[in-house]
């Protein structure tokens, strides 16, 4: 056997500096990916991307007032009324009634947030918007219930606000049955059929 030769200097050169390569090689490949990492947390916190719980949020705006009824004077009658700002100058009443007895109603918003008492005396005398050229128990106009004793109505009433000097926030609302709104008195039966004090609505999600 011929003994083994040592590898000539130049190949040992070519192979130190081919291990030199691989190594520079293998360490610009991990710069980039840290560079990379670094700009998607960058980007995240500059809120590029939206959090979750900001994505959840729901969206702004005036939902309006509501008022839950609950019957007075010996009815049956449920439902709800909500108010939502319209325009700059007016505003929509959303009206759901149930087990109402006569088909001509009247709408009057009252001076207090109060229906405990059985005739909607506690309410206070009815109120209308200061700009108001009409007496508070006309503010709203009369009017008429389906066949059905059911009430699904939307009326647009001008100078009326959900909130503000002109608005029903903090007040409440009373129904009538038939075309009289009544100024009620302590103990005394009247047409009021129903309550309500109004709320803010609130966002389903």
């Amino acid at each position: 056997m011929k003994p083994l030769r040592p590898e000539p200097r130049n190949e040992v050169r070519n192979g130190a500096r081919r291990e030199a390569a691989r190594r520079s090689r293998r360490a610009a490949v991990a710069g980039v990916c840290a560079v990379a990492a670094l700009v998607g947390a960058c980007s995240s916190t500059r809120g590029d991307r939206p959090a979750p719980d900001e994505a959840k949020a729901p969206p702004p705006g005036n939902l309006g007032q509501q008022a839950t009824l609950r019957p007075i004077g010996g009815s049956a009658v449920t439902g709800k009324i909500r108010v939502v700002d319209r325009g700059a100058d007016a505003a929509t009443i959303l009206v759901s009634i149930a087990n109402f007895p006569t088909s001509a109603y009247r709408i009057a918003i009252h001076e207090r947030p109060n229906c405990s008492s059985p005739n909607g005396f506690s309410a206070g005398h009815a109120w209308a918007p200061p700009s108001s050229t009409k007496p508070p128990q006309d503010f709203v106009p009369i009017q008429y219930a389906s066949a059905e004793s059911r009430i699904e109505n939307e009326l647009r009433i001008a100078g009326l606000r959900a909130t503000g000097a002109n608005g029903v926030a903090g007040r409440s609302v009373l129904v009538y049955a038939g075309r009289t709104v009544t100024e009620p008195r302590p103990d005394v039966p009247n047409d009021a059929v129903a309550c309500g004090v109004f709320e803010p609505v609130r966002p389903l999600f």
